[in-house]
Formats: C-alpha cells, structure tokens, sequence
C-alpha cells in the first residue's frame, strides 16, 4: 500500500472550487476531489502550525500531548506514539518532504528520509520556501521508491503569509489600483495594535509587486492569497500525475488537507490564524482510494486527528490505544456516522476553546483574547449564521450551559487529573505577545510613531 500524506499550510477550505469558491483556484485538487472524497466539514483539533501537525502524526489532541501553542516549554513526550514510526517499525519505507524540523526536533521522527530543501539555511525562510523545490525532492523519491510500500508526507508552505507567489499568479485574481488612495479596506488594519507587525509584511508584497505607495485594497491582498493557492495547485497537479502515470493509485491513499485556515480581515483579523472563528479551524480534508465512490461528498462532522487513525487502519496495523480518531473511509462509506460535536483549540495569538455540533451549534470561550476585544462566551448557529456574526450567548442560556457542560465533561475526560496546558500558556504568557512587542519596536526605530502601540505593551 502507499500512503501519500499531503498538508497545504494555511489553506482555506472556502477558497477551494471543491467547495464553492467562484474563482479558479485549484482546478487539480477539484479533479482529485471528483474522483474521491471531499469532507465539507472537517476541522483541526489545534490551531496554528505546531500543535495541528503534532495532532496529525499523534492522533491526539494538545490538552493530551501538551502541544497546543508555539512556546519553547513545550515539548513531545518520547513515549506519545507518532504515526511515521509506527508505518516505519511495520516495514513501511517512510519520507518526509518538509521543513517543520526546523521548529520542533519530533516532526522528524520515524523518518527513514527526510528531505529539507531548506537545510542549512536561515529559519526564518523555513516558512516561505516554493512549491517547486518541495517537488523537487518528493516526486524523485516517488518515482524511485514506487514498488515498494511507503508513506510520504509533503508539506506545501505557499498560501501562508506573506502571499508572494511566483509572478505569473500574481494578477490572476485582481483587477484595479492596489494603492488607490480612496480605497479604506485597510483603515482598521492601520489603526490596530497589530499594525506594525502587519506592516511589514504588506511592505514585502508591495515592494515584490513594484508598487511605489501602500497597498489600500484588502483585495488585492486576497488576490496574492489566491495567487499561491493557485501555484500550489499546479504543484498538487504535477505531484497527482506522478501516481497517475506510475500507475499506483489503485494501491493509493491520497490525503489531502490543511493544518489551518486563515483571517482575510474576517471579524477585524487580517492575514493569520489568531483565534478559532471557522476561516481558521475548518480545513479542507480530500481523500482518494479505491474504496471510495467517486465524488463523494461527506457532510459528517470530523476532525484531522482522525487521518493517522485512517492510515493505520488502511494499513491493517493496530492503532495504539491513545489514538482518538476515526476511520474516514468507513465515515465516508456511511459505516460510521462521524462526531456529534468536535473540539478545536487555539493557544498562540489568543487562547481559546471550541465545540462545535452535528445540528450546526458552536460555542467559544475565550481564555485569554489577545490582540482582540470579545466577549468570554460567544455562540453561534452556523446554519443560519456561517459568517459567526451574530452572537447568540445572551439569548440562547439553555443551549450554552449545554455546550459548556459538554466541553467541561470532555476536557475532564482528555486531561485526566493533569492541569489544563491551555491555561498554562495563558499563565505563563502567549508568545505572540513578544512577536507583537518587537514589531513595534522596529517600528518605533524606524521612524514611525506609535505612542499608543508602545503604552498598550507596555515598554
């Protein structure tokens, strides 16, 4: 069997054509969602980076390993089981394409090949490096290592900030005067605490397009965004008809999703992933395998702690007790009827918790805001309300003692007598909160004033 895991950083499932998007973004992921599985309601356990991916290769969440924000006191027990070593130890020749190493040493294990086209270069380029030199390492190691049973993970960065895509995608998706002085999409942006951190990655994208003035349009902005997606797509095609002309996906699992979304100015947050809202936590989650009927569209409510359970039971190897998933292919082949409610967590630029319900109820208890005015309890109807504009927490008691009830039970049973690592980071501080400090520093320094930015941190 082959296993090829594929994670698309920071990718949004609403700007997918797969699931209703309207402008021409990922004309492959469509096909390889036309011929396999598509889950419109798939979410990530943790959100952002590390945490995600470490509940994609535990099959646990972060209130279980302690993973659930980027903070150097975190680190993975050597004793948590993690997929790549468990494929490897049952004689699966097992690769990774990617550069998560240079965060955390434990997204290298059980790794026979580790392929970091980044290597020996500076961190700070960990999350900016091209779809083409991913391929570069991964399809050679297909091709070379296609008869044998195997399992490779490919990690594309590309829709991740800072949306400089390679220059032909790059007006793909816009039309107008990115700089138009009369255009205010950007206003709140400028006036935010956040601005001098933002600043310069707006600086970066406008100085890759030649722009002499600040960018004024958020859509252009979003174009950028597109633009990678649509890069990647074509790298996603390329890597597609790898198996497609090795003739090996009739032995093939094809996964296919995202370890986050991301704000494009949704709820007054701009260009990241900083709370739990639904352009952050529901990934796009695609599966191709013989089993499945083509097509096929899966309304049930999962979670991506759910793909290493999939894998392992694709590979008829005994999943460890630990793991909490679910089998994809038996939910999306109706033998399962996936979750009654899910549970997403968000520990870097804000900490705060959610659930979410099959009948489409979601409830968020903020633990520490952040950057961000909100109240500590907010619900929603996302049948009625997919945009999380009107909250319902005042109104509808009943139901959020409900949830809260739920959560607590749940988070009672995860933890296990041992302290809550969410509330930990909020005790010890978020780490965003150093990232934000410095930004406006630099800013300071360099000319700008910003009194009010430099009395809110407090320095």
């Amino acid at each position: 069997m082959k296993m090829v895991f594929v994670v698309i950083d920071t990718l949004r499932a609403d700007h997918l054509g797969c699931y209703g998007y309207n402008k021409k973004t990922s004309p492959n992921i469509d096909r390889i969602a036309s011929d396999g599985a598509i889950f419109e309601r798939a979410y990530a356990s943790d959100v952002p980076t590390q945490p995600s991916f470490t509940a994609m290769f535990t099959g646990q969440r972060g209130v279980k390993t302690g993973i659930v924000s980027h903070s150097p006191t975190e680190n993975l027990s050597a004793k948590i089981p993690y997929l790549s070593e468990i494929l490897a130890s049952k004689g699966y020749l097992t690769a990774a394409v990617s550069t998560l190493y240079m965060m955390r040493h434990w997204f290298a294990r059980g790794f026979h090949c580790y392929m970091n086209p980044f290597a020996g270069k500076s961190r700070a380029l960990l999350q900016q490096i091209d779809a083409d030199d991913i391929n570069c390492m991964a399809i050679p190691w297909i091709k070379q290592n296609f008869n044998r049973d195997f399992f490779v993970f490919i990690h594309y960065w590309d829709p991740h900030a800072l949306y400089i895509p390679p220059k032909q995608y790059r007006n793909l998706f816009y039309e107008g005067d990115p700089t138009d002085p009369e255009n205010h999409s950007l206003d709140n942006l400028r006036k935010s605490i956040l601005w001098p951190f933002h600043k310069k990655h707006l600086d970066r994208i406008r100085e890759a397009n030649d722009l002499q003035n600040e960018i004024t349009d958020i859509n252009f902005i979003k174009a950028q965004y597109d633009g990678e997606i649509r890069y990647v797509d074509d790298k996603v095609g390329e890597l597609y008809q790898t198996l497609v002309d090795l003739g090996i996906m009739d032995e093939t699992l094809l996964i296919i999703t995202s370890d986050h979304g991301e704000s494009l100015g949704e709820h007054e947050e701009y260009f990241d992933h900083c709370t739990v809202y639904e352009p952050i936590i529901r990934v796009p989650l695609i599966l191709a395998h013989p089993s499945l009927p083509k097509g096929i569209k899966v309304e049930k409510l999962v979670q991506n702690i759910d793909i290493p359970y999939t894998i392992l039971k694709t590979a008829n190897i005994k999943t460890p007790k630990d793991f909490e998933g679910k089998n994809l292919l038996s939910v999306a082949n109706g033998e399962d009827e996936g979750y009654s409610e899910v549970y997403s967590n968000q520990g870097l630029w804000s900490a705060k918790r959610t659930v979410i319900t099959r009948d489409g109820w979601k409830l968020i208890k903020t633990l520490d805001p952040g950057f961000w005015e909100c109240p500590a309890v907010e619900l929603y109807n996302l049948n009625n309300d997919p945009g999380e504009n009107e909250n319902l927490a005042l109104e509808e008691r009943d139901i959020v003692d409900e949830l809260d009830l739920k959560m607590l039970r749940w988070l009672e049973k995860e933890l296990n007598g041992k302290p809550d690592p969410l509330r930990l980071i909020v005790s010890a501080g978020l780490p965003s909160r150093e990232w934000v400090k410095h930004a406006a520093e630099e800013f300071v320094k360099g000319g700008g004033t910003y009194e009010e930015i430099r009395m809110k941190m407090g320095f």
